[in-house]
């Protein structure tokens, strides 16, 4: 073989070397990128998670403390609206106490009154006269907070959450 034939037949050999590795190299950024990618699908959802945690920690106590006063705000209104409402059917029933008509409905419905001439039926359960309770303003602010949601379906969730009995 001559030298242009060897330096010709080196020449082809190092195209094609170059070639293969060419190739070769493709197929290794592509193996880097893959794996970069696989990385990044566990550092991304780490660092979310990290990060919510950090949140979290920070702001947990001070939403804690709003809500507890939210909740004994909104808890506190609605005793208030419940007594008012009392309020209002004492106002009423001592409005209807100052006419004629208003009195003899009082001593007919409380002390069992009856007026001359009329007939008075008496409902009786086991021989004792049944009567609708009245309740009292200590029975009616009682039973507001126990039936309180101030968040609505909500409260039982943010009062596990945040430790509220």
């Amino acid at each position: 073989m001559s030298t242009r034939s060897r330096k010709a037949s080196r020449e082809e050999d190092a195209k094609h070397v170059s070639r293969r590795t060419r190739g070769e190299k493709r197929v290794e950024k592509t193996q880097k990128k893959s794996r970069f990618l696989a990385r990044w699908f566990l550092i991304v959802p780490a660092v979310l998670v990290l990060f919510s945690i950090v949140l979290m920690s920070w702001y947990y106590e001070p939403a804690k403390i709003w809500y507890r006063e939210t909740r004994q705000e909104r808890v506190l209104r609605e005793t208030l609206a419940g007594i008012q409402d009392y309020n209002a059917e004492l106002r009423d029933e001592l409005a209807s106490l100052e006419t004629t008509v208003g009195v003899q409905d009082f001593a007919a419905r409380e002390l069992g009154l009856v007026i001359e001439g009329d007939q008075s039926i008496i409902v009786t359960r086991n021989g004792v006269p049944i009567r609708e309770p009245r309740t009292t303003r200590e029975e009616v602010i009682a039973s507001i907070p126990q039936n309180a949601r101030p968040f609505g379906t909500w409260t039982y969730f943010l009062d596990t959450l945040f430790d509220i009995e």
